[in-house]
């Protein structure tokens, strides 16, 4: 097989990996552990949902759904509770502005101020219509549950806080009997996107069954992007316990419970997260369960629902403990800086692709804080790449030449020994040695372009470094497809939106190849590639295809100019005669 062969091969190859690694497949093979964990969890699910179906499935929806489950006398507090008015108050920061309620001393939305779903439309992290987040729940000793969501709370501050005035202590309590009492504080400081929440309980025992109660967060996190099943396909749930992270992605009511040393829960999308990280006590166990409920705008994709519950500890009559409260984007850094592994939330990819990954990521924001366009970062970053490249490059280059060099030499080979393919590969390999040839160096530059770009499909479409981040013209999100206009059908592999990019990507390889192959016999494989290619990067983010159009011109530029300079030393022909 000679070089252009090579060459088509590994880039078939390159579009398998990146097909293959959005297939289920691909879960089983490189994460067998997470996928039999899933496993067992759909099997064991049945039992652990009758184990639980009171606490957790009744956390997952709407507390007026809950309210109308629990018994006659729960129903009737509930209710008697509904009658008191509800209280908003805004907490207004420079990165967000959060409402929470007097209904369970709740947070009932939270919404981001630097980052756009649309052009005038700021992310909403939390669901339209929220209720009962980071509530409280017991399991009482007459076998019913308290859901506290439903009970009014008393609150001593005003409709509003500006924490631009400075740090800021927001404090929820609920008497119950004259020596029990709840009492939830909120503590928030400017520039921050997290809050600590300090649960004290008091005298809370006697009512309290199990020795524990539990923080809810019901309603997941609402979708931030306008592509529903792009976001989702990154959306899960996550349990960190003793240094290990168990995600969960799958849905479906799908259960998952974890006990021991709990260090944090969180939900996540595809750029943010809201994450519960316990600071006194260690939590003793976590559930999560998933569901996929039709969105509004949507036909085929489904917005997931993760409902997530941390069980902590009820040691003392007078009991406090402390949690941090993370409701952001997922930046390396920033959940870096808790130092618990939150940053472990992050997808980057296989283990073998993250530290290329984490490498690339780097170096963008390194030029980024240099350059403020991070489409002049990618062109930077392309000829950093081809300088690394170019030594492997030229030596592919005289190794193919060479190897044209000896084609007569190999067809006489090849008739000489037509009826013997071993002692033809003998002397092939023998002759390949005499020359100083290496059969596989053509595809070096190949080789170890692989990881990178897979690499770079996963910074480009997961890291929110690159959100929203435009070059120019049309380019307003190098996140995601150049779409300039969407086709009122779907075509097969390449689907219904059109883009600039990927078909410019086609041309430049079109080009490139039409430089390499020079066999008549070929011909047709100046095409083929170039179209698979396009075809397969359509829906690719544009930062991808933008590197990769600004990687072949660059490639073009050298192999015209720069790769025949230098003429590798003509091959002596030696004929042998009988």
């Amino acid at each position: 097989m000679n070089l252009d062969k090579k060459t088509i091969l590994a880039f078939l190859l390159i579009g398998l990996v990146f097909i293959f690694v959005q297939s289920p497949i691909y879960q089983k093979l490189f994460f067998p552990e997470a996928y039999k964990k899933q496993l067992e969890a759909r099997q064991a699910r049945p039992a652990a949902m009758d184990s639980l179906r009171g606490t957790q499935e009744q956390a997952a929806t709407d507390h007026e759904e809950i309210a109308a489950t629990t018994a006659d006398s729960s129903r009737s507090r509930v209710e008697a509770e509904a009658l008191i008015p509800e209280r908003l108050i805004t907490i207004e920061s420079d990165l967000y502005t959060a409402q929470f309620s007097t209904r369970g001393g709740t947070l009932v939305s939270w919404t981001l101020k630097e980052y756009k779903k649309s052009e005038n439309e700021p992310v909403s992290m939390l669901p339209s219509g929220s209720k009962g987040g980071l509530a409280l729940d017991f399991y009482t000793r007459d076998e019913d549950t308290l859901h506290t969501a439903g009970y009014h709370f008393n609150c001593e501050a005003g409709d509003s806080i500006l924490l631009s005035e400075g740090d800021a202590t927001l404090r929820f309590t609920r008497q119950f009997d004259s020596d029990q009492r709840i009492s939830k504080t909120f503590t928030f400081k400017n520039g921050r996107y997290d809050f600590d929440l300090e649960v004290v309980l008091e005298n809370m025992g006697s009512l309290v069954a199990d020795k524990s109660y539990q923080i809810v967060i019901p309603n997941g996190l609402e979708s931030t992007e306008k592509r529903l099943g792009e976001d989702m396909y990154y959306a899960k749930a996550a349990i960190a316990a003793a240094g290990r992270v168990n995600k969960i992605g799958k849905t479906r009511g799908i259960l998952e419970k974890e006990s021991g040393s709990i260090d944090w829960v969180a939900v996540r999308t595809k750029y943010f997260a809201y994450a519960v990280m316990p600071q006194t006590n260690k939590a003793e166990y976590a559930t999560i369960i998933g569901r996929e409920l039709p969105k509004s705008g949507y036909t085929k994709e489904k917005w997931k629902k993760f409902a997530v519950t941390i069980g902590m500890p009820l040691t003392r009559e007078n009991h406090r403990d402390r949690f941090t409260i993370f409701i952001g984007p997922m930046k390396d850094e920033l959940l870096k800086s808790y130092n618990l592994g939150l940053e472990k939330l992050m997808d980057m990819g296989a283990k073998i692709i993250q530290p290329f990954s984490v490498a690339i990521l780097w170096t963008f924001k390194k030029l980024h804080s240099i350059i403020p366009n991070y489409g002049i970062v990618l062109i930077i970053f392309a000829l950093l790449i081809k300088i690394i490249t170019a030594p492997l490059t030229q030596k592919s280059t005289k190794s193919m030449k060479r190897m044209q060099a000896l084609a007569p030499r190999m067809n006489e080979l090849k008739e000489k020994y037509a009826k013997d393919p071993q002692r033809l590969n003998e002397e092939t390999m023998k002759i390949y040695k005499e020359e100083g040839i290496n059969p596989m160096g053509g595809c070096l530059p190949i080789l170890v372009q692989m990881p990178l770009l897979w690499a770079l499909y996963i910074v480009f479409r997961s890291t929110i470094s690159l959100r929203q981040e435009g070059f120019f013209w049309w380019i307003k999100d190098l996140s995601g497809p150049d779409t300039i206009f969407t086709l009122p059908f779907t075509i097969p592999m390449y689907g219904n939106t059109v883009n600039v990019l990927p078909i410019l990507m086609g041309l430049t390889m079109i080009l490139q190849q039409k430089m390499s192959i020079t066999d008549p016999k070929q011909k047709a494989m100046v095409y083929i590639m170039p179209i698979f290619m396009t075809l397969l990067f359509n829906s690719f983010p544009s930062g991808l295809n933008l590197y990769y159009t600004l990687f072949n011109i660059i490639s073009i530029v050298h192999q015209k100019y720069f790769m025949g300079l230098e003429e590798p030393a003509p091959v002596v022909v030696k004929s042998k005669k009988k």
